[in-house]
C-alpha cells in the first residue's frame, strides 16, 4: 500500500524530481485541492527517465507523470492539471474548466507561460549553463551569447505577463489559478538555479518589486512552504548527479552532437 507524505492511503503517485518546475507544478495543484498522493524519484541526469520502466508511464521519457490508483496514467504537466480539474471538482477552483469564459482566461496566461516564457527559459539555463557544465564543453563565447539574447527575450515576455494581469497580488487577483503555480515554479527554478550555476541573470526576481510580491505571497501558501521544504531536502543529491553523473550518463547521446558544435562553432568542444 502507498501511502502519502501524511501517512494516509494515496490514491495517486507522483513521479519526477522535485527541482522539477513541471513536477513541482502537478504537486502544488494537488496540494491546493487536497488530493493525496505518494511521490516516486525518476531522474534525467542519472538516464532514470529513458528507462524501459519510465517509459511505460511516458513514451517521450520526460516528467512528471501521473498514475492514478485505477492504474490510468497521464503525463506533461499541463494535461495532468486540467485532467485533475475535469475530474474532480476540488482542483477546478485552480482551473475551471467548468466555466467557458473563466477557463479561457486561464488558458490565455498559461499558454503565453508555456510558449514564451517557460519553455525558453528552460532552454536558457540547460543551454546558456546546464550543459556546458555538465559535459565540460569548450562553448564559453557562445553560452554566453546565447545567455543574453535569452534574457532579452524572456524578460520581455516577463514584463508583457505582469504589464497584462492584475497582480493582486496574484496573476487575475487575490486568488491563485494554474498559472500563478505555473509562475511561481519558473520563479523559484531561476532563483535555485541562478547560485547553483553561478549565474545571476537567470534569477528574474532580481529588482523586480511587483514579482517579488508575487512571489512572497505564493511562498507563504502552506502548499508552497511544504513543496519547498522538498526541493531544499532533496537539492545535495540533485546536484550530485547534475555535476557527477549526468555526463557520464548520457555522453554517448553527446557525440553526434558534439561533431555537430565542432561544425558550427569551428573549434572543438
Amino acid at each position: 500500500m502507498t501511502t502519502d507524505h501524511h501517512g494516509h492511503r494515496a490514491e495517486r503517485t507522483l513521479y519526477g524530481f522535485w527541482l522539477s518546475p513541471y513536477v513541482s507544478l502537478v504537486a502544488h495543484l494537488l496540494k491546493e485541492a487536497e488530493l493525496g498522493f505518494s511521490y516516486a524519484r525518476v531522474s534525467p541526469f542519472t538516464g532514470d527517465t529513458m528507462g524501459d520502466q519510465h517509459r511505460t508511464r511516458n513514451p517521450l521519457g520526460k516528467v512528471p507523470s501521473l498514475v492514478e490508483a485505477d492504474g490510468l496514467i497521464i503525463s506533461e504537466s499541463q494535461a495532468i492539471c486540467r485532467y485533475l480539474a475535469r475530474r474532480y471538482p476540488a482542483a477546478q477552483r485552480f482551473y475551471p474548466c467548468d466555466d467557458p469564459l473563466r477557463c479561457a482566461e486561464v488558458d490565455q496566461l498559461n499558454d503565453f507561460l508555456t510558449f514564451s516564457i517557460s519553455g525558453p527559459f528552460f532552454n536558457w539555463f540547460v543551454v546558456g549553463a546546464y550543459y556546458p557544465q555538465a559535459f565540460r564543453l569548450k562553448t564559453e563565447q557562445e553560452s554566453r551569447i546565447f545567455s543574453i539574447l535569452s534574457m532579452v527575450m524572456i524578460k520581455g515576455a516577463v514584463g508583457r505577463l505582469v504589464g497584462g494581469s492584475r497582480m493582486a497580488p496574484f496573476l487575475l487577483g487575490a486568488e491563485p489559478s494554474l498559472p500563478d503555480f505555473h509562475l511561481f515554479h519558473i520563479l523559484e527554478l531561476g532563483k535555485t538555479f541562478s547560485g547553483m550555476f553561478e549565474m545571476p541573470t537567470i534569477n528574474l526576481l532580481t529588482g523586480d518589486a511587483v514579482l517579488q510580491k508575487f512571489y512572497d505571497s505564493m511562498s507563504e501558501r502552506p502548499s508552497t512552504r511544504e513543496i519547498l521544504a522538498e526541493q531544499v531536502a532533496e537539492r545535495p543529491l540533485t546536484e550530485r548527479e547534475i555535476f557527477e553523473e549526468f555526463g557520464k550518463a548520457h555522453e554517448a547521446l553527446l557525440k553526434q552532437g558534439r561533431v555537430g558544435l565542432r561544425a558550427m562553432f569551428g573549434h572543438e568542444v
